[in-house]
């Protein structure tokens, strides 16, 4: 994954100044919380803090595209005699659909899909493991916008990635509530 993240900073990098012309195009970084629902034993539901960068181009007013990167934290379980973790983030491509209410305030959706990586990790008294699981999935999500001004928004959003995890027993699903800025060019 650290591979991924830097390849998509060294491209948005270089397709900075391409954005800066473009009319339409976009950047933006959200904060929130990830749920992760995990099922198998010494698992459960928690929920952690989490972030996303992202970029996209509005074609129209009401129709465009978005990629970005997401993590969800960590997932932890422990059940006394064995500890279980799974790191958990996301790349994803969608598209993009806006509904302006009026020249303030603007209803997003999107539907797309994600290569979900889950890093986990199992210790016991007598067994260790340690693995980096890769899962596509359907990305869907919805939220909305405050435009502050001409180029800058306040957006509010929540983004199902689908499954993250699915190896033998276990499998992990996440889903993410975030509040962000997004500027647009």
């Amino acid at each position: 994954m650290k591979k991924q993240l830097f390849a998509v900073v060294v491209g948005a990098a270089l397709a900075f100044p391409l954005f800066a012309q473009a009319e339409g195009a976009y950047v933006g970084g959200n904060i929130g919380r990830a749920e992760l629902k995990a099922g198998g034993d010494g698992f459960g539901k928690e929920n952690k803090t989490s972030f996303k960068a992202y970029a996209g181009y509005d074609f129209t007013a009401n129709f465009g595209v978005e990629a970005g990167y997401a993590s969800f934290g960590k997932l932890k379980g422990n059940d006394g005699t064995e500890s279980s973790s799974g790191d958990t983030s996301a790349l994803y491509a969608a598209v993009t659909g806006t509904l302006p209410l009026n020249e303030q305030f603007s209803l997003l959706a999107k539907v797309g899909i994600t290569r979900n990586e889950t890093k986990i990790k199992i210790d016991d008294t007598n067994f260790h493991f340690s693995s980096t699981e890769n899962k596509t999935s359907a990305l869907i999500g919805v939220g909305a916008a405050y435009n502050i001004n001409k180029n800058l928004s306040a957006v509010a959003e929540y983004e199902h990635f689908g499954k993250t995890l699915e190896l033998g027993g276990a499998n992990i699903k996440a889903s993410q509530f975030s509040v962000g800025l997004r500027y647009k060019f």
